[in-house]
């Protein structure tokens, strides 16, 4: 009965083994610099979990306002519906806490403003103002709240991610490309964040602290009122960009096509690009097209590798040889019984 029961765990093990093992993986790393104006980039696809090109994609790097993705993160575990409204504190407009606010299109001291136009306008228009007036309003303290941002990041699994604020104005906010895809996967997880950041633009309404309201197109130039046209602008989704003199361009994308969903992230992007029609854009912009250039009739089938045989004949060899084990210790004490 005992060597069975021997025999039957080993067995067993053999199963266990060969169910964890990776069915898929991920696909060869493209050799050509596909971003070659970025510092780091990276192109994931969620749904397989495969990276398809990476670029030091581990270098940590100051993100700028893609860093409001996690602020909207932090806003949207507790309030995922966006209900009610809040009151801009006053210290999340002064030039202390939020030193960039566009003149006479910004939030004012004592404005109430519902959570979804202010959500709105922070990661459409990147308002910064509206990063801060969150931060306030959820933690009461600004680095009460980087430190909250901080620890969810970690929570996510970003191991190389630090916040010192909810815009991305400091530069010691510090990110990687596979990090902030990770923040980013999570981030559309909520169906509120998904609505918002495929908008072309919004508008901030009137209020107690203005008669009349002011409009804004999104930052991202792929997804402005008068956008960018590639041959991916129908299947874009979102979702952040960034600038600011230490970090660069930066630009968090998702796309979803052909049932795959890609999330790619450029970082470190210098300086402007001139079009071939003499269009001046971001630079992060033709560094994401290229990247997005890489999902081409690419197919789920494609992003998986054949399981590794020699692999799984280690597995088997090893359970064989734990039968083995089993069955002479079995004999050895059977015999001293005897």
């Amino acid at each position: 009965m005992k060597k069975k029961n021997g025999i039957a765990a080993a067995v067993l093990l053999i199963l266990i083994l060969t169910c964890i093992l990776p069915t898929g993986a991920f696909a060869e790393e493209t050799q050509e610099d596909v971003t070659p104006n970025a510092k780091a980039a990276i192109l994931y696809e969620t749904t397989t979990g495969t990276v398809v090109y990476e670029k030091n994609a581990d270098m940590q790097l100051p993100p700028a306002s893609m860093t409001k993705v996690m602020t909207a993160i932090l806003v949207l575990e507790q309030n995922p519906e966006l209900e009610g409204e809040l009151t801009v504190d006053e210290r999340a407009v002064s030039h202390y806490y939020c030193s960039s606010m566009e003149p006479l299109r910004h939030l004012y001291a004592g404005e109430a403003i519902s959570y979804e136009d202010c959500m709105n306008y922070m990661l459409i228009a990147s308002g910064n103002e509206a990063a801060t007036s969150f931060a306030f309003e959820l933690a009461g303290d600004m680095s009460e709240f980087a430190k909250q941002m901080t620890a969810k990041a970690k929570e996510i699994g970003c191991e190389n991610t630090e916040y010192r604020d909810p815009t991305g104005i400091s530069p010691y906010n510090l990110t990687t490309p596979r990090d902030m895809a990770k923040i980013a996967a999570y981030a559309m997880k909520f169906d509120k964040f998904r609505e918002i950041v495929c908008k072309s633009g919004g508008t901030v309404p009137p209020s107690n602290k203005r008669e009349k309201g002011f409009d804004y197109e999104n930052s991202d130039p792929l997804l402005a009122e008068n956008p960018y046209i590639t041959p991916y602008h129908g299947y874009i989704k979102g979702i952040k960009t960034g600038w600011t003199p230490s970090a660069g361009y930066c630009l968090t994308c998702c796309m979803e096509k052909d049932d795959l969903t890609w999330i790619s992230v450029v970082m470190g992007v210098e300086d402007e690009a001139v079009t071939e029609t003499g269009e001046v854009i971001r630079g992060d912009v033709p560094e994401t097209i290229r990247l997005l250039g890489l999902t081409d009739g690419v197919t789920a089938d494609d992003l998986k590798k054949p399981v590794n045989v020699l692999l799984i004949a280690g597995v088997i060899i090893a359970g064989i040889v734990v039968v083995l084990i089993a069955a002479v210790l079995y004999r050895k004490k059977h015999r001293r019984e005897m």
